[in-house]
């Protein structure tokens, strides 16, 4: 089923002569801009929207706006699987009657009440969907990533994450790759989300959206695809970034949630596909138009760029990376790009000095001005050393 939110639930409102006026929707006013360490130095229990100011945003924007409550549950739950739709059908008779039975049906799908204030709060305030994979079988977000997503989308500058919500799904995805290897295509295929097209606008476009998955090949840890803004995560993996995870391949374990620096970089991507699309010109799914990482003046940047050392090369607990040399990322453009910008947000002391240039043209051209304070600003360690205990546990337990 295709959803649309309806117009009058966007920015155009037929009771607006009526007075008082509704609020429009995305004012990015409650989830705000953290430019400071406040979110980075912070463990994942700290640092995010209580529910009681969740409430208060979600009655902000539901103050005189008629049916905004139902239609926004309904692309917040939307999905193709029979699976899915006979569990939103029992939700919703289960909630009959009730005063809030939209929310009741949201609570019901995340089974938490808080995971379903915030993804709605977060919906509202930000246009990012956050909900489950249609796969009916896959591991399923809680609680916990919607904390961490809230904290990463409040890194992000609400004009780049504009840009990102104007994506328009690939409508001739079978004859955009039909020039490409039947292995490649059957891939590509297979790694596509089922349920991509099934929650878009009026406009055609679609809202930056995140979902539990497996990723190309199931390898990967988070998954952007060349001409999407959709985000998958594979949830066991990118957890191992949380605080209190400990590695035996790099001796540490982590004081403070490293998963916000995955979601980050992911982002960036989104950022990467769409910084310079107009909002209307077709897309296509890998490198049939201009993104920031295959143009060739910005290549020259991103490729003199030397791309700074992370705390404890971070990226080696998560998954291999052959393109990892001395601690430092300097893979294919587009990761490249991806880790640049990832690095501007969270460590720019020293992306600024590794890399004085690219610091300059990122701040000046994609941050328009807006710096930020990264992890070496943190009072507290980021990490500490395995004791040998904890190293030889690791071991025999193969973590």
């Amino acid at each position: 089923m295709k959803l649309c939110l309806l117009a009058s639930l966007l920015l155009v409102c037929p009771f607006l002569h009526a007075e008082p006026k509704p609020e429009a929707l995305f004012q990015s006013r409650f989830f705000s801009l953290s430019q400071n360490t406040d979110l980075l130095c912070a463990t994942s229990q700290q640092q995010f929207m209580p529910q009681a100011e969740l409430v208060r945003v979600i009655e902000f924007y539901e103050t005189h706006h008629p049916g905004l409550h139902k239609q926004a549950v309904a692309v917040l739950t939307d999905h193709n699987s029979p699976e899915h739709l006979a569990d939103l059908k029992e939700f919703g008779e289960d909630c009959q009657g009730k005063p809030d039975n939209e929310l009741c049906v949201l609570e019901k799908y995340w089974d938490d009440r808080e995971a379903a204030l915030r993804a709605l709060a977060l919906f509202y305030d930000t246009k990012t969907v956050i909900k489950h994979s249609d796969d009916y079988q896959l591991p399923r977000f809680k609680a916990d990533h919607l904390r961490i997503f809230e904290k990463a989308i409040r890194k992000i500058p609400a004009f780049l994450r504009q840009k990102i919500s104007k994506a328009k799904p690939n409508d001739n995805l079978a004859a955009e790759i039909a020039d490409k290897p039947t292995a490649m295509q059957e891939l590509i295929i297979d790694a596509f989300p089922e349920d991509y097209k099934t929650s878009i606008w009026e406009d055609h476009t679609h809202p930056l959206t995140l979902v539990p998955g497996y990723g190309f090949r199931y390898q990967t840890v988070a998954q952007v695809y060349s001409g999407q803004n959709l985000i998958i995560f594979t949830i066991k993996a990118f957890d191992k970034g949380k605080e209190g995870k400990t590695y035996r391949d790099i001796n540490l374990e982590y004081l403070v949630d490293f998963r916000l620096p995955i979601v980050v970089h992911e982002i960036a991507h989104t950022i990467d596909n769409f910084h310079f699309w107009n909002g209307s010109d077709d897309l296509y799914f890998f490198y049939r138009y201009r993104k920031i990482s295959n143009d060739a003046e910005i290549g020259k940047i991103i490729a003199d760029a030397k791309l700074a050392l992370w705390p404890s090369k971070w990226f080696e607990a998560f998954e291999y990376l052959g393109e990892v040399h001395d601690g430092r990322y300097d893979g294919i453009t587009q990761e490249k790009l991806a880790e640049l910008l990832a690095q501007y947000i969270l460590i720019p002391e020293r992306l600024l000095v590794s890399s004085p240039a690219a610091y300059q043209w990122l701040r000046d051209e994609v941050f328009r001005g807006i710096e930020y304070q990264g992890y070496d600003r943190c009072a507290t360690p980021l990490s500490r050393r395995l004791s040998w205990w904890q190293d030889a546990t690791a071991k025999m337990l193969g973590r």
